[in-house]
């Protein structure tokens, strides 16, 4: 039953919201996870938008939470650096909020020094150019850890897209010969920096998301239950073609909620 997990890791856009619009059940559903005293954080897989961007739509949609129950998988490639080098020294792909956070958990930036670089950390970066692209190759080359918040080739933006994380991550690659590891979903690394953070085991914990083949998927890498709700990416029609099968599913947290409350 889901009422009897512990902990639930919940992705925004297309559970929580669709832009600017709450979504059904969203309000309860946060209102419930508090009053049953659960444990949870909302999981962004974007690298630019920090856990203060988050909080502050949420408060504006009419969700008041804090920034212990947000991580996004730049916060979680950060802290999963912090926990394997110690003090250690990054190359950062990305903008100042990266940067920043990096510091903030203790590491040492080497984009500008020539010290022995242990981790190439790759985010969103618009000012991305050929000479941050020859020192984080070379980096990488030279044995630094490669890592990358996420896959992502495009970020929408209002009006339209721009070249996503995933563009940066593909350059490096490409130009070293050197896949990366990626925290952000559908790989597992979100989720285990979230189970890490929270002190929860993956069997009593379930991943609630819209997306089959990131948020599915990443709960099953991660050995953690999984929840689909129809409220974003993927359709019925989508869950009767798929391999991925989660655990629970529903049309929105509405419907969740309403069940919830029939057990009551």
């Amino acid at each position: 039953m889901i009422t009897e997990l512990t902990t639930f890791l919940i992705d925004l856009d297309g559970v929580i919201y669709r832009g600017e619009e709450l979504l059904p059940g969203a309000h309860e559903f946060v209102n419930w996870l508090n009053a049953s005293r659960k444990k949870y954080l909302f999981l962004t897989n974007n690298s630019f938008a920090s856990e203060v961007q988050v909080l502050t739509k949420l408060a504006r949609l009419g969700i008041t939470t804090d920034g212990s129950h947000v991580m996004g998988a730049g916060q979680a490639a950060v802290k999963n650096i912090a926990h394997r080098f110690p003090a250690g020294s990054v190359y950062v792909v990305g903008e100042r909020p990266l940067f920043d956070m990096v510091e903030a958990n203790g590491l040492q930036i080497a984009n500008h020094t020539e010290q022995k670089i242990d981790a190439v950390l790759v985010g969103l970066d618009r000012s991305f150019d050929y000479k941050t692209l020859t020192q984080a190759v070379l980096a990488v080359r030279g044995g630094a850890t490669f890592i990358a918040i996420n896959r992502d080739p495009l970020l929408p933006i209002a009006g339209g897209v721009i070249p996503g994380c995933g563009a940066m991550v593909a350059a490096i690659e490409a130009a070293s010969g050197i896949s990366p590891e990626v925290i952000g979903k559908p790989q597992p690394g979100l989720l285990w920096e979230a189970l890490r953070l929270l002190g929860s085991q993956a069997q009593e914990t379930v991943m609630v998301g819209d997306g089959l083949d990131t948020d599915i998927q990443a709960g099953t890498a991660a050995g953690t239950r999984t929840l689909l709700v129809f409220s974003g990416k993927d359709r019925p029609e989508d869950l009767a073609r798929s391999t991925i099968k989660p655990d629970y599913v529903y049309q929105n947290l509405a419907t969740m909620m309403a069940e919830i409350a029939s057990l009551r």
